[in-house]
């Protein structure tokens, strides 16, 4: 009796210490894609905000070179459609990057024998949040 009186504390103890590390190892994984996830939407926001410079830049320089109204009014038109060109593509980014980060962390969350049949199906595809760690 008393063998398996020590015994089930021994176990709960030992069954204990499996799920703190399983719980470790998951907000490991969970950090790392977060930190990959905000690298990433560093690198986009500052790229995005280097392309509208550059677009309202040329907007500027070729302001100057406009010789009527007809002229200024069509370097408008083009700046605005450049501008919500921009702003739709980044919008569509941001969510692609978000959408990408969600699923590494479904991935990640996975038992091993589902995650390895989900890696052989996606085998060759690069994560956009991966790449940018």
């Amino acid at each position: 009796m008393r063998k398996s009186e020590k015994a089930a504390p021994q176990g709960a103890a030992e069954l204990q210490e499996q799920l703190a590390d399983a719980m470790n190892q998951h907000f490991g994984r969970s950090g790392e894609t977060y930190g990959r996830l905000f690298a990433a939407m560093r690198e986009e926001f500052t790229e995005f905000v280097q392309r509208r410079l550059d677009a309202n830049m040329a907007a500027m320089r070729e302001w100057s070179e406009c010789r009527s109204v007809n002229d200024a009014l069509a370097l408008q038109q083009r700046w605005v459609q450049s501008a919500v060109e921009h702003y739709v593509d980044e919008g569509n980014r941001f969510f692609e990057t978000c959408r990408q980060a969600a699923s590494d962390m479904t991935d990640a969350a996975q038992p091993t024998d589902e995650k390895q049949a989900g890696d052989r199906k996606a085998a060759g595809h690069q994560s956009h949040i991966k790449q940018a760690a």
